[in-house]
């Protein structure tokens, strides 16, 4: 399986929706449940094991389903680590740090759109779980990353609406994201995305 065949094309309408809250007594429905799986495989791809997820994040709308569902991977660093897919269901952000940082972001849902976003380094997040319970956590540095990201396209936002630098906004091809992540050229990319290109992959102008 292609991941990039589960994903929407990047000028779906449902990515600029705001995905729809899960009724609490429909958490552990079979309709729910069917979601998560879907999201599940597509996070772990032809695996047969699920200790190393291919995505480190996703988000529900991303595959088509306007639902508030979001798959975290608590254990990624950004430098290749990983191995802790969690769910989060109907997700709030309620507390960010005033102390932010500068990483550089992309997704299977801008196409090959990257760029540099300044997030707040440290966040506190509310959610169920799959089985409905409550659950709270602090997630610094990456993880949070993660989150802000992924909540974002709950909210029908893509990571290039926080760049206002358009030197920040980059256009990778498939083979270079290699390079462009592991020996950190993202600080320095040449190849620039016009806002004028990244418009018309979202359909915004023609």
């Amino acid at each position: 399986m292609n991941i990039k065949e589960n994903f929407v094309r990047p000028d779906d309408p449902v990515l600029v929706k705001v995905a729809e809250e899960v009724p609490v007594d429909q958490i552990t429905s079979a309709e729910t449940k069917e979601t998560i799986e879907k999201m599940l495989r597509t996070a772990y791809g032809e695996q047969t094991e699920r200790d190393k997820p291919l995505l480190v994040g996703l988000a529900a709308p991303q595959i088509g389903i306007s639902k508030r569902i979001i798959l975290v991977d608590v254990a990624a660093d950004g430098k290749g680590q990983v191995g802790n897919l969690q769910i989060f269901i109907n997700p709030e952000i309620t507390q960010y740090s005033d102390d932010q940082s500068e990483w550089y972001e992309g997704c299977y849902s801008t196409d090959h759109v990257c760029g540099i976003v300044s997030r707040p380094n440290k966040i506190s997040v509310r959610a169920f779980n799959e089985n409905g319970k409550n659950i709270e956590a602090d997630c610094v540095g990456y993880t949070a990353r993660i989150v802000q990201h992924e909540i974002d396209h709950l909210n029908g936002k893509e990571f290039v609406t926080h760049i206002t630098d358009d030197d920040k906004l980059h256009w990778v091809e498939d083979d270079q994201f290699p390079e462009y992540r592991n020996n950190q050229a993202w600080r320095n990319w040449p190849q620039k995305c016009p806002r004028d290109k990244w418009e018309k992959i979202k359909g915004i102008q023609k």
